[in-house]
């Protein structure tokens, strides 16, 4: 069967093949420059070990060459190949342009760890680098790369916290981890508003349950390094009595605020679905601007009680259980309310965790959980010192 080739895929084919061509050639040039990049400043480099220029002769000169070994290097244009490194008779001369055992330019391996910070898994990463530089990467090379940063991440849970925060939100969140035996680790995560209205994860542990013994652990880890609690206003958490206890136990004279969105929808578990938004309704008179007064919600509550008791009395237990913790936001003052009678704060860090373990099978150890959370710990508190709390501005 004969195709007839028409005029216009004539000009589109050899318009691709040029773009191709012109493409690869650029390629190649960029290359070799490269590579004679690297070559002069080794030959420069070796010229001051040497103490002479070459093919001048001294009977003062420190060595002599005695030929050259080739390497090769990953750059931000390929692969460049065929880079001599001279040899000295006597000593050893170990470039500093390379650096010894190094096949890979420092740019790349900040663009390898900066994929795996933020979620590229392994496979994806290999396509990706293979596509802007021609670039084959292994997953033993990413695990290697990412392990250099966990000294400065020890040093970073071991650093001095400040006292300035007036608001502590504090909550658990379960990660894919294998470790121990166990395929889930938890994680223990405060965070902070400070005076001036920033916002910033304080710190985070890994444990294995959210007990009181593991938060009073943490907890009191935090005070040991500055975290007082003199300028506290209010600790804000979630419903878990092991971490009430904890901050009881750590923080007793500071007022504790259980989070409003968790206690909701534990009411609203025991709920029937058909009247779950009937029940809302009648609950979210408290959020409206004008509650802005104990008496005011504690009014609200009292009806609320009143109607529902009889047809669901656990779920009025279910806030009679903690309702002196609900309403210690309203003696903030009244500005701060929306942003301090949850934990959405925290729960917006929580979201980030996922997503990045979500690419992730799981992780292997402690330690390489602990990078990557200080990874996306780092990338949020940058993004948080973007957006500080308003009202605290004044």
């Amino acid at each position: 069967m004969i195709t007839t080739l028409l005029p216009n895929h004539a000009t589109a084919i050899y318009k691709e093949m040029t773009g191709l061509i012109e493409q690869r050639v650029i390629e190649f040039d960029l290359r070799r420059w490269v590579g004679q990049l690297y070559q002069r400043a080794i030959d420069v480099e070796f010229e001051h070990f040497m103490g002479l220029d070459r093919y001048i002769r001294d009977p003062q000169r420190r060595d002599y060459r005695n030929g050259f070994y080739q390497r090769s290097l990953d750059t931000v244009y390929g692969w460049v190949e065929g880079i001599r490194i001279p040899r000295a008779r006597n000593e050893i001369f170990r470039p500093r342009v390379i650096g010894r055992y190094k096949r890979r330019e420092e740019i790349i391996n900040k663009l390898i760890a900066e994929c795996y910070w933020r979620g590229i898994s392994t496979r994806d990463m290999k396509h990706i680098l293979k596509a802007l530089s021609n670039i084959e990467v292994s997953s033993s090379s990413v695990s290697r790369l990412t392990a250099e940063f966990q000294q400065e991440v020890f040093r970073w849970h071991q650093r001095p916290i400040s006292d300035e925060y007036v608001y502590l939100f504090l909550d658990g969140v379960w990660i894919k981890n294998r470790s121990i035996g166990q395929k889930r680790r938890l994680v223990l995560v405060a965070f902070g508003i400070k005076k001036d209205g920033t916002k910033e994860v304080i710190d985070y542990q890994l444990s294995m349950t959210e007990k009181e013994e593991h938060w009073v652990r943490f907890l009191t880890w935090l005070s040991h390094r500055g975290l007082k609690g003199k300028n506290l206003k209010l600790i804000i958490t979630d419903g878990c009595h092991g971490l009430w206890n904890a901050v009881d136990m750590v923080f007793p004279d500071l007022k504790h605020q259980t989070c409003w969105a968790h206690k909701m929808r534990n009411i609203l578990d025991k709920v029937k679905k058909a009247e779950q938004e009937a029940v809302h309704k009648d609950l979210k008179e408290l959020f409206d601007p004008k509650t802005d007064t104990n008496q005011k919600a504690q009014k609200i509550v009292n009806l609320w009680k009143k109607k529902w008791r009889r047809k669901y009395p656990r779920a009025v237990r279910s806030l009679e259980c903690c309702e002196e913790r609900l309403f210690n936001y309203l003696d903030c003052p009244k500005e701060h309310h929306k942003a301090i009678r949850t934990t959405n704060h925290i729960e917006r860090v929580f979201r980030e965790f996922r997503r990045r373990m979500r690419s992730q099978e799981i992780t292997p150890n402690k330690h390489s959980a602990d990078r990557m959370l200080y990874a996306l710990t780092q990338r949020r508190n940058e993004s948080l010192r973007n957006y500080p709390i308003q009202f605290t501005q004044n």
